[in-house]
């Protein structure tokens, strides 16, 4: 069993440093009852009040709800009715500089394969992913 060192000024803590932003080594300057009150940075010499480190919180585990999931599945199940019996060589490369038609299969280099739902003027189309309806650019011809 080990017992904490009752701390004094001139004692060494770590603090959160107001001018250096950072968390480095302090010492002591002044102390209120039993508790730090002023401290200076070894690292910047700057004088401030104590403050302690922030403690690191864990990250929050992400929680995936029923109806997020529904939604996903509902997406991709709509996206693989929209791109079945289609043969996958035949769709387009997608440019900013293509006119493509209602109907026409889009091979997207970050998104794959989707099919264009609406062309809308002046230069612009959905296109349905497998992730999604997304809005990209195009040509009007």
């Amino acid at each position: 069993m080990s017992e904490e060192k009752q701390l004094a000024a001139g004692d060494h803590i770590v603090a959160r440093c107001t001018k250096c932003k950072e968390i480095t080594n302090h010492t002591i300057v002044a102390m209120v009852e039993d508790a730090p009150a002023k401290v200076e940075c070894n690292t910047c010499n700057g004088v401030h009040k104590y403050r302690k480190p922030a403690v690191k919180k864990a990250p929050a585990k992400s929680k995936t709800s029923a109806a997020k999931v529904a939604k996903i599945n509902k997406i991709e199940t709509e996206w693989e009715d929209l791109v079945q019996n289609i043969d996958p060589a035949t769709a387009t490369q997608y440019s900013m500089k293509i006119s493509p038609k209602e109907g026409e299969l889009i091979n997207h280099p970050t998104f794959g394969l989707g099919r264009v739902t609406s062309v809308t003027k002046p230069n612009k189309m959905e296109i349905y992913f497998r992730d999604g309806i997304k809005l990209l650019r195009c040509a009007i011809g």
